[in-house]
């Protein structure tokens, strides 16, 4: 089975993720920028035996040192980006330095990630880069054009990075999910909540676990590179 490292690794998507890989065989090494106490309860909590580093992904020197880590712990066959920040504000409100904010922790993040991690699977010969989006992407909601904005150039970053190694065992996608019962969902105000589920056909929102199945689709289908796969209960077809 493969060994996975998981930026984003304290917040609820991730939570719901974790014990999925776990139980299919995966072993992963976690990192977050500020929850390791409260993440390495959860794992004790569950049982599972995974390592994990503190550190903040828009910061070079601190990528630098993760991935030294993560060589350190015998590397990686496949990273996912997951980390990740909500955002709410009208366009007219919403300053270029905010969302360059935004992009360094939504966008920048995974692309120092993947710079970092491609050379070791372009040696090896196998690799496997997931990156983690959104519905909203596709199908945005009033205030959220810079969120938007952030996870539509992940997954065409994913679509390059596809392209780019393709001919070396290394496949890049992107996973977008919906409405989750897990992570920023709990940050919407109820009345939005109730509003949201009128807009998704099956008329709920979503077990996040199913996102670690599809991690684990990805890492199983060579065949499968530069996609988005859409987990959204037909929120958004495509």
């Amino acid at each position: 089975m493969s060994r996975i490292l998981i930026t984003g690794a304290g917040g609820g998507i991730a939570k719901a993720i974790i014990p999925v890989l776990h139980e299919l065989g995966h072993s992963m090494l976690l990192t977050t920028r500020s929850r390791s106490a409260e993440l390495k309860a959860f794992l004790d909590e569950h049982h599972i035996d995974a390592s994990i580093i503190t550190a903040d992904l828009t910061n070079e020197a601190e990528v630098i040192a993760l991935f030294t880590w993560v060589e350190q712990q015998g590397g990686i066959d496949v990273l996912v980006n997951n980390a990740g920040v909500a955002h709410a504000a009208a366009a007219w409100k919403l300053e270029a330095e905010e969302m360059e904010k935004l992009f360094q922790v939504n966008f920048f993040s995974a692309v120092r990630c993947a710079s970092k991690a491609l050379p070791a699977m372009r040696a090896n010969g196998f690799g496997r880069i997931i990156n983690i989006s959104s519905v909203v992407a596709h199908k945005p909601s009033f205030g959220t054009s810079g969120y938007a904005a952030s996870k539509s150039a992940l997954e065409g970053y994913a679509r390059g990075i596809a392209i780019d190694v393709a001919n070396k065992g290394i496949t890049a996608n992107t996973i977008a999910y919906g409405y989750m019962e897990a992570g920023m969902l709990y940050d919407v105000p109820e009345a939005m909540l109730e509003q949201i589920k009128t807009t998704i056909p099956k008329g709920r929102f979503g077990d996040a676990s199913q996102i670690g199945h599809t991690i684990d689709y990805l890492i199983n289908s060579p065949f499968t590179t530069g996609q988005t796969l859409h987990v959204n209960g037909g929120q958004w077809m495509p």
